[in-house]
């Protein structure tokens, strides 16, 4: 037996009246993981994305997750772990002290570690133990439906505290037989919402008035962080800039 509930609809939730964007942070990461270089975990990543593509009739790229056998190009293995870039970003963006209710990971390319929940992981790695889970999607569009989520929880759940991780790596070591875009560089924006402490000021965003640029993201090279790019090196919480003052990351560079 199925049971559905069914809901009259609503517009889409803006947050609280005095909530938004109180910190930001963003990162690159230009050397691979750490783990990229472990052999252990590389042979167990080379089995399990072995059998996860035989159904499909795909294999692994010729130098595969291996480095001890078949690295990239030069010899270096290669590889980003989403948990390992969040945990940077929480430490760039994450008050000593303050807690965080919610926590929403987003990103697109598949990252080092497939077996791990990493948002789950990340509860645990982050202050306050909050409420995590990850939003994936193609394009550019996890972050959208992420901040959607996000703000829809903090209007409706009481979890007045949110943190935003948008991430993208640059490895995939196979093939998918379809066409995706894989980011030119490993990199992350972390955006912190809540209500403003005594003398801050936040940045209000109304995922009502936000809409991904579909297939044709801002910067084609970084097609999850590209739109947010900007917003990742906002100022220190009181000197925000008025919303209309933002560059707009859709304009020509």
């Amino acid at each position: 037996m199925t049971l559905r509930t069914l809901l009259p609809p609503r517009p889409p939730a803006a947050g609280p009246s005095r909530w938004g964007v109180r910190r930001t942070a963003r990162l690159t990461f230009p050397e691979p993981s750490a783990l990229a270089a472990d052999p252990v975990h590389a042979a167990r990543l080379r089995r399990y994305l072995t059998d996860l593509l035989a159904p499909y009739g795909l294999g692994l790229a010729p130098y595969g997750p291996s480095p001890a056998v078949d690295a990239p190009a030069g010899g270096q293995p290669s590889g980003q772990s989403y948990g390992e870039m969040a945990e940077a970003l929480i430490r760039a963006v994450v008050p000593a002290g303050e807690q965080v209710d919610l926590l929403v990971l987003a990103h697109a390319v598949p990252d080092l570690t497939p077996g791990r929940a990493t948002a789950c992981w990340l509860s645990h790695r982050c202050p306050g133990g909050p409420l995590s889970f990850a939003v994936t999607g193609p394009d550019g569009t996890a972050a959208f439906t992420a901040l959607r989520l996000l703000t829809a929880y903090a209007d409706t759940a009481g979890l007045r505290r949110a943190l935003l991780l948008v991430v993208e790596q640059d490895w995939l070591p196979y093939d998918p037989g379809v066409p995706v875009a894989v980011p030119a560089t490993s990199r992350g924006v972390a955006l912190l919402f809540g209500d403003p402490l005594p003398g801050e000021r936040v940045l209000r965003l109304d995922p009502a008035g936000i809409a991904p640029a579909g297939p044709h993201p801002a910067d084609p090279a970084q097609p999850g962080t590209g739109l947010w790019w900007e917003l990742g090196a906002l100022p220190d919480p009181g000197a925000l800039p008025d919303p209309g003052a933002l560059p707009d990351p859709g304009a020509p560079r």
